[in-house]
């Protein structure tokens, strides 16, 4: 079995929904997700954009396939998939970068609009966390708009620091894994 399936395989869960819909929680697969990746962005609202790049980011096709080039290593993206009819596509996507020599990996995630205040985002937060602590990660961060008071409450639920950056206009939240 190749190291992506074998990854893919080891970190793939299921999360049900209050309404008995299944999400599946599963590591990007770069080769095949592209197209899916590009749809959930490309549909994503101003502001959820915002939120996700703390600036607005117009999405390319270029843009997205860097995005999807991920090596589950040093970079790991985990996607929330539904079944939409026949179709699949992704709801919500979480990402992480790692640098090798500190441990510490900065973290985004962005749920679509229609896919709010059903727990997907907290759960693939948490999700995201164990993987990252199962891939050795020793400290995740990340910088937040101060407009976007929902994941700074669901941040310090989850037992993330906080810390207002005035000089970048942002909050910064942190969560050690491992020492």
């Amino acid at each position: 079995m190749s190291v992506e399936k074998d990854i893919v395989k080891r970190f793939e869960t299921t999360y049900v929904l209050d309404d008995g819909r299944m999400v599946v929680f599963r590591p990007l697969k770069p080769e095949e997700d592209v197209e899916m990746l590009y749809q959930f962005y490309s549909s994503l609202s101003k502001e959820k954009n915002y939120f996700r790049f703390l600036s607005y980011r117009k999405v390319t096709r270029w843009i997205v396939e860097e995005w999807a080039n991920i090596n589950y290593y040093k970079s790991m993206a985990l996607v929330a998939l539904v079944k939409n009819g026949e179709s699949i596509k992704i709801v919500a996507d979480s990402r992480y970068f790692l640098d090798r020599e500190t441990g510490a990996a900065e973290i985004a995630i962005v749920v679509h609009n229609d896919w709010q205040h059903k727990g997907i985002g907290t759960n693939l937060l948490l999700h995201t966390i164990k993987v990252a602590k199962e891939m050795g990660v020793k400290k995740i961060f990340a910088y937040v708009s101060p407009e976007n008071r929902k994941i700074i409450r669901i941040g310090k639920r989850l037992g993330f620091t906080t810390k207002w950056y005035p000089e970048m206009g942002e909050y910064g939240g942190e969560l050690i894994l491992s020492e």
